[in-house]
């Protein structure tokens, strides 16, 4: 009488081609991507950063507003608030910014980073004016 494959070796049967479905096309892209260095390829590491870098659109170039924090003299504004504004006034640009915060001497400045330009700082009441120039900038790279 032939003799039936135990229920645990079964089991881990199942377990181990569960595995393999779930791990193996990320595996295989991981490895494609060690080789091509091609960012599409990287399993959950896809930033818009690296797609850019890799087309060549600007380098990876970003927008940073550094912004000299001092609590007392913000404009009555938090971080979120104004993190959320920025983002706003680039977006309407077609441009993202990544907000950065610093801690600040005597009042409250945003300056914006563009590549190796430096642009500001501009007081916080008048950190719209920066926002152009910034994105003049951007697009000139």
């Amino acid at each position: 009488m032939p003799e039936s494959i135990p229920q645990h070796r079964r089991s881990f049967s199942y377990l181990l081609v569960i595995i393999t479905v779930v791990v193996l096309p990320s595996a295989v892209s991981l490895g494609w991507y060690q080789v091509s260095k091609d960012p599409n390829l990287r399993p959950l590491g896809i930033t818009e950063q690296a797609l850019r870098a890799h087309r060549g659109d600007g380098e990876g170039l970003e927008i940073v507003a550094v912004v000299d924090w001092v609590p007392p003299r913000t404009g009555n504004q938090t971080q979120t608030q104004l993190t959320l504004a920025l983002s706003r006034a680039f977006r309407a640009k077609g441009v993202d910014v990544r907000v950065v915060f610093r801690k600040g001497e005597d009042a409250t400045r945003i300056s914006y980073i563009v590549g190796k330009s430096t642009l500001g700082p501009f007081p916080i009441s008048q950190a719209s004016g920066g926002v152009a120039a910034a994105v003049h900038a951007f697009n000139m790279h």
